[in-house]
């Protein structure tokens, strides 16, 4: 399947970004590429039955030659990539056992001279497709830093290139539970769904999907470095991918060289926690958007001042509650509309990307016809296949790295509680999680500690779905880690989000290994003051 080219509303997309080896001891020769055992959290007594004992068992896997091809994507192919895959383990325990392919991609270093190493990337999700995520590195490097590294994109497994997931889903599931119970019953009934037509796919008790997880995916990252001969990686993760680059450097402290956080998950925040600490963030984003655009009557309609805009929005999602508005071909109803908002929030230069949505939802519910934007159609229209597959595999993940709350009155009460303070986006992250109805417990526990890798950690004071607070936790569990705090309201800001201040001092750290000697605070560049 051919991978989209990562753009800024691919990767800040809510439904895709909210957004980590069983490999111990030398094989081979001192100049063959090595496994190394994880390390295990201190609380973590089953941490070496989990992550296999025996690391001869991977010797297979470990000496498969890469079969590299054209990557049939236009910009990768212009950009001198490669493509190729190999195969990993299902399960690190049983490694005899069944096998997934992982997809990958590799521009290789043009400066052989000063070559650092590889640097592999995470775009997010769970669930986002990484093999393109090279194509940010160039621009935002610039050639002369880029050319020094092997810049590899792994699609994680059940995604992609990469073994995929299929549960043959309706839609995301990220719904709101709206405004009464009968809203709430209707959002838990569909997340309940969702976890059935899982269990039509694979089985009553998902045992395969518990395989995709976060720990798995990071030692598939290993054993990709050992397969292409590196003794260290250097690493790139936005959103959901900080805590995959946190979840390896734990466990493969001795394999990071360089690493490389941005719009960082405070581990302990992962992941119920996290969409419940995403409400205040996108109340105060709406607020601060509902300024602007009362500055803008005259353009969008919408309210000559900020109270009259917030009421007009909260008015057209109670309205679709009552009634399903009519959006071209499709139906908003007020699990979608809260939804379909959230999306368009995650980057202050954008504010009329949110407006135009807005406009269009305003008009339906005032009965005119109208067409979608392109929100409101990812939000409204029937998953493709792509985004059926980055769906599934987000659902799966979830609840294959740590048990959510089975009690249907636990959410309720965090939704009712929610209310007086987020009365549009409390029903929306505090709703029921599929988990609630999965089948099975997750096969090892998550990761909820730190590390001492040093890393850089850059993170927006107004990011919508990994809070400025989140940022701040893992820089307190990474204490040999320094933090670039930007003063913007946006979610991904490393080759997405242009400022000088942070992107001078990545280079920085890219180019030497060096971090700040302190943390850092950004303003942002005069030209992105809209969203101030």
């Amino acid at each position: 399947m051919r991978a989209r080219p990562v753009t800024r509303r691919g990767l800040r997309h809510v439904t895709r970004t909210l957004a980590a080896g069983a490999l111990a001891a030398a094989l081979g020769t001192a100049a063959s590429p090595t496994l190394a055992q994880a390390s295990p959290e201190p609380s973590l007594s089953r941490a070496t039955a989990v992550t296999g004992d025996d690391p001869a068992s991977l010797r297979r896997f470990v000496e498969q030659r890469p079969r590299w091809t054209a990557c049939d994507h236009k910009e990768l192919d212009e950009a001198g990539a490669r493509c190729a895959r190999i195969q990993v383990p299902l399960d690190y325990r049983r490694p005899e056992g069944r096998t997934l392919t992982i997809g990958f991609s590799r521009i290789k270093a043009t400066d052989t001279r000063n070559r650092i190493g590889l640097m592999m990337h995470n775009s997010g999700g769970p669930g986002g497709i990484t093999l393109d995520m090279p194509l940010l590195d160039a621009p935002a490097m610039g050639r002369e830093l880029a050319a020094r590294y092997d810049l590899i994109g792994m699609d994680p497994r059940g995604v992609g290139r990469s073994s995929p997931v299929r549960c043959g889903t309706s839609g995301h599931w990220l719904r709101s539970a709206g405004y009464d119970a009968e809203g709430f019953r209707a959002q838990a009934r569909y997340e309940a769904d969702l976890v059935k037509s899982c269990q039509r796919v694979y089985g009553e008790d998902l045992s395969y999907l518990g395989h995709f997880t976060t720990r798995n995916t990071a030692r598939d990252m290993d054993l990709l470095r050992a397969v292409l001969g590196e003794r260290k990686t250097s690493y790139f993760g936005i959103s959901y991918g900080t805590y995959l680059g946190a979840v390896y450097a734990q466990m493969f402290p001795s394999r990071v060289d360089r690493l490389l956080l941005d719009s960082a998950i405070d581990p302990a925040q992962w992941y119920v926690p996290g969409f419940r600490d995403a409400t205040s963030a996108n109340e105060e984003y709406l607020d601060t958007w509902a300024a602007w655009a009362a500055r803008r009557h005259g353009t969008y309609g919408l309210g000559d001042s900020a109270a009259k805009v917030r009421a007009t929005v909260e008015g057209i999602a109670r309205q679709a509650a009552r009634t399903p508005l009519r959006v071209g071909p499709y139906t908003a109803d007020g699990q979608q509309v809260p939804q379909a908002l959230a999306m368009t929030m995650a980057d202050d230069r954008e504010f009329a990307w949110t407006a135009e949505t807005v406009r269009v939802l305003h008009d339906a519910a005032r009965g005119r016809t109208v067409e979608p934007t392109e929100a409101l159609k990812a939000a409204l229209g029937p998953p493709d296949d792509e985004a059926e597959v980055q769906n599934s595999l987000q659902m799966a993940l979830q609840c294959a790295d740590r048990a959510a709350p089975r009690e249907l009155s636990w959410y309720r009460g965090n939704i009712e509680r929610s209310r007086a303070t987020a009365p549009l986006f409390g029903p929306l992250f505090n709703g029921v999680h599929p988990c609630a109805f999965w089948p099975s417990e997750p096969v090892e526990p998550p990761m909820t500690g730190g590390n001492d890798v040093p890393g850089l950690i850059v993170q927006a004071t107004g990011d919508t779905r990994t809070s400025y607070a989140n940022g701040q936790g893992l820089h307190r569990k990474m204490p040999n880690s320094r933090l670039i705090t930007l003063k913007a309201r946006v979610h991904g800001v490393y080759g997405l989000y242009p400022n000088a201040c942070v992107h001078r001092q990545v280079n920085d750290y890219l180019r030497t290994g060096d971090l700040p000697a302190r943390d850092t605070t950004c303003e942002k560049d005069p030209a992105d003051a809209v969203g101030r």
